[in-house]
């Protein structure tokens, strides 16, 4: 596949998949927060936020190292490497299950929420059935297949939406236990289509080879780290909040952090689509390449989140109305300090995933255990001090120094200029408008 057409049509899968999840997530939370109470809603988002972190964490203990030793051997090792991610990944799935039903009840407790320890009892039942389904989209990533992965990812997403809409429709009543129990069969469903798509080219063997579990795991043990600190930074806001406060502050900073994921779309596509390419560079030696695939990239997502973000700032309330309605009125501040990720996000993940790339994965876990350790205690103080706002000023604070510190870094590996990022974000404006004026020309 030449370069263009690689870019063109992974870029097109992996943002329709985004775009599609966001879009069924983002119109699904304006009915679910219709449906239940803000207290409950509250204790759905903890779940949520919860089983990302978990899901996150261990899809990136096998994704990383997984793609990045498959990608150009031949299919024998491919088996070898299969069988090491599988094993290892159904390992940590096991503990993580474990962990999670023994930790059901003193979480609830110290989110004041007792509705929390059932539901997430709920959700640990379906975790060796993530076993596979983590292991397939993997897969479908190492062999550039995302249009499998746009359609294995749309088959949870979808009926779990249709869920939600036929319940606000018909007007039935809709609790958390039933909704964790669809989320589950959400699950398998996807599972099943994953597993589908993947048919011709997962392969195991019965016995895993000592040397590709070591491989796998000594890499995948800092993308693990990383994922879950990351996330726990992103959760940051609503764990204090409900710790500190109440469910209720949960879901107001939920409505904001909903909006906010529109930023997550083109980030985290640009980003999955760059990685494998990037990991190639760097095996190759093209140190070259990969500053100037670096900069490319990362323009391509701030000529995204920028317009995004001044929008933001301008109709927050509006969009918070929409969204939510009067009730959430309070999260209008906090939207307006969290849009200021917009302009910090594209330098830390791509930051991030370039450090992972060229084989620095411990730099880019300790860069993100910073983030959460001063994010936590900035957040902790600002909350105790102004409330609510709080949580994102601290939230902002920190991955502004994380993503500065980690630009900082990634310099002395790779040609990359700040500069240089911004113009390519510039550059993309006048390309984005020749293709819509060819596109109208042509109708």
């Amino acid at each position: 596949m030449s370069d263009k057409k690689y870019w063109l049509k992974s870029g097109f899968f992996t943002m329709m998949h985004r775009g599609v999840d966001f879009l069924l997530g983002f119109v699904g939370f304006m009915l679910l927060v219709r449906i239940l109470s803000p207290e409950d809603f509250g204790v759905w988002v903890l779940l949520i936020t919860i089983t990302a972190i978990l899901d996150m964490a261990r899809n990136g203990f096998i994704q990383n190292g997984m793609i990045k030793f498959i990608v150009g051997k031949n299919s024998a090792v491919q088996r070898k490497i299969q069988t090491a991610a599988l094993l290892l990944n159904t390992s940590l799935t096991l503990l993580i299950l474990v962990l999670l039903v023994l930790a059901a009840s003193p979480l609830a407790r110290l989110f004041h929420a007792p509705k929390l320890a059932e539901i997430l009892t709920i959700y640990a039942w379906v975790l060796p059935v993530l076993v596979f389904h983590t292991h397939n989209l993997v897969l479908m990533q190492a062999r550039y297949d995302f249009k499998a992965y746009f359609l294995a990812g749309i088959s949870k997403s979808l009926p779990f939406f249709l869920i939600i809409a036929l319940s606000y429709l018909f007007k039935q009543e809709l609790s958390l236990y039933a909704l964790a129990w669809y989320q589950n069969a959400a699950f398998a469903l996807a599972t099943l289509m994953s597993a589908y798509q993947v048919r011709t080219y997962f392969r195991v063997q019965w016995k895993a080879k000592n040397y590709w579990l070591a491989k796998v795991f000594h890499f995948g043990k800092y993308v693990f780290g990383t994922n879950l600190i990351s996330m726990l930074t992103n959760g940051l806001d609503k764990f204090l909040l409900g710790a500190l406060l109440s469910p209720v502050q949960v879901a107001m900073a939920n409505s904001a952090g909903r909006v906010m994921n529109v930023v997550e779309i083109p980030v985290n596509s640009i980003a999955s689509i760059s990685y494998p390419k990037a990991a190639e560079a760097h095996d190759s030696k093209q140190t070259a390449s990969l500053g100037t695939l670096y900069e490319k990239t990362l323009g391509m997502m701030l000529s995204l989140t920028i317009p995004f973000w001044l929008f933001c700032l301008l109709f927050a309330q509006q969009i918070i109305l929409l969204i939510a309605g009067e009730a959430y009125l309070e999260a209008v501040p906090f939207l307006r300090i969290m849009a200021f990720l917009a302009l910090i996000k594209p330098f830390d993940r791509q930051s991030g995933v370039f450090l992972d790339a060229i084989g620095k994965p411990f730099i880019n876990m300790i860069m993100v255990l910073g983030t959460f350790l001063y994010g936590a205690g900035l957040s902790w103080l600002f909350i105790r001090w102004i409330g609510l706002p709080g949580a994102a000023y601290g939230l902002v604070t920190a991955v502004f120094c994380t993503a500065l510190i980690k630009h900082l870094i990634l310099r002395k590996y790779l040609p990359i200029r700040f500069f240089h990022c911004l113009l390519q974000a510039v550059n993309m404006y006048p390309s984005m408008l020749r293709s819509i004026q060819e596109k109208v020309a042509k109708r």
